[in-house]
């Protein structure tokens, strides 16, 4: 009886013990020299994502990527910004090659990051570089904004605020600034599936309230908006970034999606995926495209355009309006090299994607 006690006993402890939430550190942060591959994925194949809990097993082993892209972290002593951003615990990540248009175009932007034990354990955004006119301006946050508080375990509730402001000075036309905080919740946990495979996790969700003003020199007083953000991420003990992630905007109660992405392994996208389609058939041509690409076959209404790389990183985003109905729209793309590139549109919850050849 005493045996049978004892392996009973043995097979309870075991048991809560496999069951039992991971704790994540700094240690399970992005470093200095990590890539990291991502895919995106088609919005209306994540399904249920809000649902949460103890002991879950989230499965979206149905997700449809569209893209794939490479998170690079490079030392900040690799980036064109290092006498900026000294520390041998600094490092960055590009972000974009170009930001805006027209006369004000802003090139080389990189996220800096910063893995800290005091004044709190926890992983931070630090600032930002960026390029004008051929000269690398600074931007750095006046108070950080902690990305995670660590330990990372279930339950956990953090508030923490942070400031940000672009380079104060007459360089740049346009000041951009935001404050507020961020309110970050470990509201579950359990075992997530996705097509890259299955790990335990905890799940986050995480929510930036701000007030971001942007400031032109021609005008006498800065214009002032809200910009609510929440993402809802699994990370896991291998992943470093989240092994799934959906991000979007909250206005009131409402969150829309803008983004899904999972850790994942190279693969071939053909572009021929179920999109979701637009209310017509959209169409680009010609294809092989030189300077100009026309869009046709697009109904009234405002579309949100990418032009990403075989990668899956964001070369351009741009907003235009189609008025009237049907009447063909051309993109310029002089300042893209020859290669293969998609082209995504995108209105409300639908979009199209398009895998085009610039010569």
């Amino acid at each position: 009886m005493k045996l049978i006690y004892s392996i009973f006993m043995l097979f309870v402890i075991s048991n809560a013990v496999s069951q039992s939430p991971i704790v994540l550190s700094n240690s399970q942060m992005p470093s200095s020299g990590d890539t990291l591959r991502y895919s995106q994925a088609l919005q209306n194949s994540i399904g249920d994502y809000t649902t949460t809990g103890t002991n879950m097993n989230w499965n979206f082993s149905s997700l449809v990527p569209i893209s794939q892209g490479v998170r690079s972290y490079k030392s900040a002593f690799q980036t064109p910004y290092f006498i900026f951003f000294l520390g041998f615990n600094e490092y960055g990540e590009k972000v974009a090659d170009t930001l805006g248009a027209g006369p004000i175009q802003l090139t080389n932007y990189y996220l800096y990051y910063k893995k800290q034990n005091t004044p709190v354990n926890a992983y931070i955004a630090d600032g930002a570089g960026i390029t004008f006119s051929g000269v690398p301006v600074p931007n750095y946050y006046t108070d950080k904004d902690e990305l995670y508080h660590f330990p990372l375990t279930y339950p956990k509730y953090d508030s923490t605020t942070f400031k940000f402001a672009s380079a104060g000075n007459t360089l740049i036309p346009v000041q951009y600034s935001k404050t507020g905080y961020r309110v970050t919740k470990v509201d579950g946990w359990g075992n997530i599936t996705t097509p890259f495979g299955t790990e335990a996790c905890l799940r986050i969700v995480t929510t930036q309230y701000s007030k971001d003003s942007i400031k032109n020199n021609l005008l006498p007083f800065p214009l002032g908006f809200n910009n609510y953000q929440r993402s809802y991420q699994w990370l896991t003990m291998n992943s470093k970034i989240p092994f799934l992630e959906v991000n979007g905007n909250l206005v009131g109660n409402n969150f829309t999606i803008t983004q899904i992405r999972y850790r994942d392994i190279p693969r071939l996208i053909t572009g021929n995926e179920d999109l979701g389609m637009l209310e017509q058939t959209g169409t680009v041509y010609p294809n092989p495209v030189g300077n100009n690409l026309f869009l046709g076959g697009l109904s009234n209404g405002l579309y949100t355009v990418e032009i990403l790389d075989l990668s899956g990183k964001l070369l351009r985003n741009s907003e235009i309006e189609i008025n009237p109905k049907g009447n063909p729209f051309y993109l310029e793309l002089n300042n893209l090299k020859s290669g293969v590139y998609y082209i995504r549109l995108s209105k409300e919850t639908n979009s199209q994607t398009f895998k085009i050849i610039k010569e």
